[in-house]
């Protein structure tokens, strides 16, 4: 019977196993950088990854090609490939993608794939389910020593609202903790893109002027942006009723990562999901249009600071269970790759400071 070794390598663009009767044929320092190029070769790449020149590779054995990309699969085994010939590989030891050696790591990475792979399948059913999720968000950072001005102008924009018979829900939360402390931010959700043309053009000037009027004197800076609650990444449904407080996490990705995040998120929530005693009071925010993306804010409901308490479990806990240590490792690691900085901070629900239909 033949023995068969495997060495599974892994570059920016791929991984691929191969697996030889008998020794591997060659093999790759842990920071080289290359790619297979058509079973005839590798090309050996520089620092930035770029090709310099091809090496050819020679076996005495048929070679099965597997490879893996984002979110595909591709097997085809090749019983032609016989090379007369052996010539040495020389890469150069280059800083940038590691090689594993261990086949293992290529079975956590086809889990993960997989699921983004079936999690990204239908746009159609994600954008249906969050057709009526987008928000609109205003940040307002009042002028240093001005927050009670900026505080009463701000009920009396809301007083005119309410003359107005706006059919929109507005509620404002103060920021306390982190950077943005002091900032005051200002939300109306649950609409449809549509509602945004009909909202502009029933109220939108009259309640540009009146803000002017009412809060910009007291105001040193603000935005606003669109943001879509994603339902289906979040634990709780859309449009709850505010909690007193708000635990907020703020994840700005690299680009091109949404896709590989959002998956290894609801891996996270099928475990959360199964846990009888874990709070289901968690839900993302995409922001859409208005600043820095990919962004993904996390929003988790607490009613005081005891809610802050660490649980009996952790996350991690709660995934190793779900999945075994090395799946859970995994999903893990694509959420901390995924992220290019995280932060986080705490808001308190203002409810003077809101506006709400018929009240």
């Amino acid at each position: 019977m033949t023995t068969h070794r495997s060495t599974t390598l892994q570059s920016r663009a791929f991984k691929a196993r191969f697996l030889f009767a008998g020794e591997p044929a060659f093999s790759f320092r842990s920071s080289d950088c290359f790619r297979i190029a058509d079973h005839t070769g590798v090309e050996q790449l520089d620092q930035h990854c770029t090709v310099r020149r091809i090496h050819p590779i020679s076996l005495s054995t048929p070679i099965v090609f597997l490879t893996l990309w984002t979110t595909e699969h591709r097997v085809r085994a090749d019983r032609k490939s016989n090379f007369k010939e052996s010539s040495q590989l020389k890469i150069l030891q280059l800083r940038i993608p590691q090689v594993c050696l261990v086949v293992s790591c290529l079975c956590v990475a086809s889990s993960v794939a997989q699921t983004a792979s079936g999690a990204g399948s239908n746009t159609q059913d994600i954008n249906a389910q969050n057709a009526n999720n987008v928000c609109r968000i205003y940040f307002s950072t009042p002028k240093p020593g001005m927050s009670q001005q900026y505080e009463a102008g701000r009920k009396k924009h809301m007083q005119f609202h309410r003359d107005q018979k706006d059919t929109w829900t507005w509620n404002t939360y103060a920021i306390e903790t982190g950077d943005n402390s002091g900032t005051y931010v200002t939300s109306s959700c649950g609409h449809a893109w549509k509602d945004f043309d009909e909202w502009e053009a029933r109220m939108g000037k009259a309640d540009t002027a009146d803000g002017a009027t009412n809060m910009t004197p007291n105001v040193q800076g603000g935005r606003n942006g669109f943001y879509v609650y994603r339902s289906d990444m979040s634990l709780a449904p859309a449009n709850q009723t505010p909690a007193p407080m708000t635990a907020v996490t703020i994840f700005v990705l690299h680009p091109g990562a949404g896709p590989d995040f959002i998956a290894a998120v609801k891996k996270v929530n099928d475990a959360l999901n199964k846990q009888a005693d874990w709070p289901k009071t968690s839900g993302w925010l995409q922001l859409v249009n208005g600043g820095e993306g990919p962004t993904f804010v996390l929003l988790n409901s607490r009613k005081s600071w005891a809610d802050f308490a660490p649980l009996p479990k952790t996350t991690a806990d709660v995934l190793n269970e779900a999945y075994g240590k090395e799946v859970s490792d995994q999903i893990q690691k694509t959420i901390r790759d995924c992220t290019a900085r995280q932060y986080t901070e705490e808001a308190a629900y203002r409810a003077d400071l809101g506006y709400m239909p018929g009240k």
